[in-house]
């Protein structure tokens, strides 16, 4: 059988797609690839190189650890793991991903962009489901899931962002 590739950034949200994925995988006795794709750090100038190399190497080792926990878990779970830490525009990796491990099939959680902002921002989901060669599911999310993701997500971008603010002037001092 073909491997199970599925989408994760982080959140308890998206592990909902693991949750599916891990069933069938154990169902077909497949196994699931558990991916996350670790974005570039932005910066317009903001950030002295140094600084943004330890920062993209601090967000690649949290999305390792992450996705290590992941696979213990499926693995405690008696299901086949893999991961796959990538980079770059989420829904490329994904795509290229599943393409070099010859997945069957992809799973990810939507994160309920629609109406407006799916056209403005686009959705990984969308892209996926427009550019995959094998087929994909998609597990929805409710409004109120949804709402609970986004308050968390925004807690942890406020303790991130006090981190970086503490390494920019960590690094100003020296």
């Amino acid at each position: 059988m073909k491997p199970i590739l599925v989408g994760l950034d982080g959140s308890e949200l998206a592990e909902r797609g693991l949750s599916l994925a891990t069933e069938l995988a154990k169902g077909l006795d497949d196994k699931v690839i558990a991916a996350r794709v670790v974005p570039p750090t932005w910066s317009a100038g903001g950030y002295d190189p140094e600084l943004r190399q330890r920062l993209e190497a601090a967000d690649e080792a949290a999305a390792a650890g992450y996705l290590a926990k992941v696979a213990d878990r499926l693995r405690a779970d008696s299901v086949k793991a893999e991961t796959r830490l990538l980079h770059g525009d989420a829904w490329r990796a994904l795509l290229a991903a599943a393409h070099q491990d010859d997945c069957g099939l992809i799973v990810l959680t939507s994160h309920g962009l629609s109406g407006l902002a799916s056209r403005v921002f686009g959705s990984v989901a969308q892209k996926v489901l427009a550019n995959a060669s094998c087929p994909v599911v998609v597990v929805p999310c409710s409004d109120a899931d949804l709402a609970r993701e986004e308050e968390l997500e925004e807690r942890a971008s406020d303790e991130q962002a006090v981190q970086r603010m503490s390494a920019v002037a960590k690094a100003k001092q020296r």
